[in-house]
């Protein structure tokens, strides 16, 4: 459901079956993700969808929070999309505020075609009467004012969609990912694009990366260098999908409650599996030493920090992080994970065992010591500020 009341405004979008996926998504369920979310339009309507379409893309289209229906309102304004196009973020928000501000019907061009079409009168185009196909096409044929507001990505030709899709690309990284982020997601994004053509969910991608994860701790935990190199590989991999899954799920529209639970979920168990076969293989490999006081010390490091990050950083909301989150965020990263394969590479992990058994106990001390005012913006100690006096007549 909608958090806002339904806008008097019917949205009609155009299959196209020949039309290529974009970035793993129709055009159509593209325009329809970012009406609902957008616009909250009482229908939308997608014109030469089957049963089988609206059933492979179920999940996308529920979450447009806007009913899906089969056909038109005779009474309800019609705002149509071509089937070659799909609005950027907010474009349909900024035409059709400029398309209501303008009298009579309002048009949307994109090199010379029209892609989206604002007509107030429905009825006038057959709405209610003809099949939705027969309006969408008398819809984008109907004149009206050029509005040059809101942006729309190309999907005519196969150039113009793999433009299209790169600037999707682009946008899955952050500005402040680091320069090991930045690898890992050049990494993971090739991978993304292999499994965007397929039916490939992103639960499965994580189903995948908890597997593979639980392989390499137990790899890790073997009493030989090379298995524990192969171990750590496993564990990268894992780690390289772990990025994958919410890429999936950005790029296919695919996020649902659940699915963020599990991949949490899945971290933590990948995690503490990685921590405890840390000490073990460690001791199966050099089994002079005793190693149960670094091994006590990396585990239960390893709980307290995580109880600490997510104490003092995860459940606060987004908006409401200090400026420290950002480096607790990167500290608490798996980019541990090249560490750990340099030094199983030359048969060193012991060294990673002692250096994390104390620093992760130095870690989760210092973010508690820096909570105090850092990782929360303080509030003024003079009170809240008083509104400004308005100027005008008294």
């Amino acid at each position: 459901m909608s958090e806002t009341p339904p806008r008097r405004l019917q949205v009609l979008l155009r299959r196209d079956p020949g039309a290529p996926l974009v970035a793993g998504l129709p055009c159509a369920v593209r325009a329809a993700f970012r009406a609902g979310k957008e616009l909250a339009p009482e229908r939308i309507v997608i014109a030469g969808a089957d049963e089988s379409f609206l059933r492979k893309w179920a999940v996308q289209l529920h979450s447009t929070s806007a009913p899906v229906r089969t056909g038109l309102d005779a009474a309800l304004p019609l705002l149509a999309v071509d089937a070659d196009a799909f609005p950027d973020e907010n474009s349909l928000t900024e035409f059709l505020a400029a398309a209501e501000a303008a009298p009579g019907d309002s048009i949307r061009r994109l090199d010379g075609r029209t892609v989206c079409a604002f007509v107030r009168e429905a009825s006038r185009l057959g709405a209610g009467k003809d099949s939705p196909s027969v309006v969408s096409a008398r819809a984008l044929a109907s004149p009206g004012a050029e509005a040059s507001a809101g942006a729309f990505l190309d999907a005519l030709t196969p150039e113009a969609t793999r433009a299209s899709a790169r600037i999707l690309y682009s946008r899955l990284s952050k500005d402040n990912d680091g320069y090991i982020a930045r690898l890992d997601r050049r990494l993971s994004l090739a991978i993304t694009r292999l499994l965007l053509p397929f039916p490939v969910s992103p639960n499965m991608v994580t189903s995948a990366s908890l597997v593979l994860g639980l392989i390499g701790a137990w790899w890790l935990a073997a009493p030989s260098a090379s298995i524990q190199f192969r171990g750590a590989l496993t564990l990268w991999f894992c780690c390289l999908l772990d990025g994958t899954d919410g890429e999936i799920a950005r790029l296919k529209h695919h996020i649902t409650p659940w699915g963020g639970d599990f991949d949490v979920l899945a971290d933590h168990i990948a995690h503490l599996a990685t921590f405890i076969a840390l000490p073990i293989g460690v001791a199966r490999l050099h089994p002079g030493g005793n190693w149960w006081a670094p091994g006590v010390l990396l585990v239960t490091g390893f709980l307290a920090s995580g109880f600490s990050v997510w104490w003092l950083v995860l459940r606060v909301p987004e908006h409401e992080r200090g400026p420290l989150s950002l480096t607790v965020e990167r500290i608490a990263s798996r980019d541990y994970i090249y560490l750990i394969l340099a030094l199983t590479a030359i048969g060193r992990l012991d060294w990673f065992v002692w250096a994390a058994a104390a620093g992760a106990h130095v870690f989760w001390a210092w973010l508690w010591w820096m909570s105090r005012n850092a990782l929360n913006p303080s509030p003024n100690p003079r009170g809240p500020t008083p509104p400004p006096a308005e100027i005008g007549p008294s």
